[in-house]
């Protein structure tokens, strides 16, 4: 066995509170890809940015 081996963290997850509020019907959270409102962020691209 090799005693010198050095064991790292990887990763740690961070999950804050959350209050639930309401949610949306399957279909729409199907297409948000959340049934949580609070939760949906949409992408939004680098073209955007530019333009403002």
């Amino acid at each position: 066995m090799n005693e010198n081996r050095v064991v790292l963290q990887l990763a740690r997850a961070y999950v804050p509170m959350q209050i639930y509020v309401n949610s949306w019907d399957p279909m729409q959270g199907l297409m948000a890809g959340t049934i949580f409102p609070e939760l949906y962020r949409p992408y939004v691209g680098r073209e955007h940015w530019r333009d403002n």
